[in-house]
Parts: structure tokens; C-alpha cells; sequence
């Protein structure tokens, strides 16, 4: 288990910043710790003090990333009106942030998984909890008449897929090449799955606290 920083946080962010560079540039195999703290100008003596191994220091990257991007979509929900601006706003708000931080998608979705199970472990929560975040939201739509009742718990897994689908084949392929022009065309689909028109959906509503969701 690695220790929590204290007196040393700043190399403890410098560390798993450089490596998150070096492990969207060489992969998690190809990473290894002397051109981490190299590029994060620390020491092994320094990594070996916060992470007991690279799988460690992995493992609290992938929390690290995680969480930030977890705040990230609880913050796009406050204001929303209803239920469905929320999840909508969720949506957008994950794409974004992967648009603008390819190397973030990079190491998350592309470079970790696969390369352990105790990362992968790590992972999983992740996307349960963006799943049961959508779940939650779509339960409230139902309650409201917003949507049809319905399997919530399974159309969030279905969303939460085909979210990860056109980020991996972004990531793999360049296309699209902008991965932020396909989010209003991926968003009023996963919302015609649940038996709402985008075009019927009012995204500037005045309680909408100004934000723009299409």
C-alpha cells in the first residue's frame, strides 16, 4: 500500500503527472519508473517512498484521474431543472473533458486496462459510478413523466458502453476528429433511447444557471 503524502506532496503530483505523460506516450508496459522520475524530476528513492511498485503508483493514478473527473460531472449537474438536463448535462460534460484531455482518456481508457487486475479493479468503479449516476437520474425522470418506466439499471450500462465506444475508437482511429462534434449527435440518441426527442427537450431552460448543454 502506498503511503499518503504529507510533507512531500508536491514530488508525490509531480510523480504521477509525468506519469501519466509517459504512459500515454509508451504505454503501460513501455513505462517504467526510471523515465517517470526523470521527466518528474524526482528520485526512485522518492517513488519507492509514496508507491511500493509501478502497479501501485498506477493503481493511485487511475483513483486520482478518477475523482477529479467524478467532481467534474456532480459539478455540470447543479442548477439543472430536471432530471434529464441533469443526465444530459452529464454527457456533455464527460465528453468535454475527454476532448480536452486526450492524454487523460489515453491512459484511463486505453493504456491501463488489461495490464492487471488490481488496476482493472480500480477501473471498474469508475464506470459504475458514472452508470448508477445516469441510473439515478433516469429514475427520476421516470418518477417525474419525463420517461416511460423502464430497466434504468440497464439502459445506464448501455449509455455507459456506447459513451466508451466512440471514446476508444476516437482514441484508436483520430475519428471523429473531433471527438466533441459528435456529441450532440451521441447524446439525443442515448436520449431516444429512453423515448425522448432532443428537439422536444428545452436545454436553455432559464433554471439552467446559463448553462448551454447542446
Amino acid at each position: 500500500m502506498s503511503r499518503t503524502p504529507t510533507n512531500d506532496t508536491t514530488t508525490y503530483d509531480r510523480i504521477l503527472e509525468a506519469a501519466t505523460e509517459v504512459i500515454a506516450q509508451q504505454g503501460y508496459s513501455g513505462a517504467g519508473v526510471q523515465e517517470i522520475v526523470e521527466r518528474a524530476g524526482a528520485s526512485k528513492g522518492s517513488f519507492y517512498f509514496h508507491f511500493p511498485s509501478k502497479e501501485k503508483m498506477v493503481e493511485a493514478l487511475v483513483v486520482r484521474m478518477s475523482e477529479k473527473l467524478v467532481a467534474k460531472v456532480q459539478d455540470s449537474l447543479e442548477g439543472q431543472p430536471t432530471p434529464l438536463h441533469r443526465v444530459a448535462a452529464s454527457v456533455d460534460t464527460l465528453m468535454e473533458t475527454f476532448a480536452r484531455q486526450r492524454t487523460v482518456a489515453q491512459v484511463l481508457l486505453l493504456s491501463i486496462i488489461g495490464h492487471g487486475r488490481a488496476t482493472d479493479k480500480r477501473f471498474l468503479p469508475i464506470r459504475e459510478g458514472f452508470s448508477q449516476l445516469i441510473q439515478q437520474e433516469l429514475d427520476a425522470a421516470a418518477d417525474t413523466g419525463q420517461i416511460p418506466a423502464q430497466d434504468t439499471a440497464l439502459v445506464a450500462q448501455m449509455w455507459v458502453g456506447a459513451i466508451h465506444e466512440v471514446i476508444l475508437r476516437w482514441l484508436l482511429t483520430g475519428k471523429p476528429s473531433s471527438l466533441a462534434s459528435v456529441t450532440p449527435s451521441l447524446k439525443a440518441a442515448l436520449l431516444r433511447s429512453v423515448g425522448v426527442d432532443l428537439a422536444t427537450l428545452d436545454l436553455h431552460h432559464p433554471s439552467a444557471t446559463g448553462r448551454r448543454l447542446a
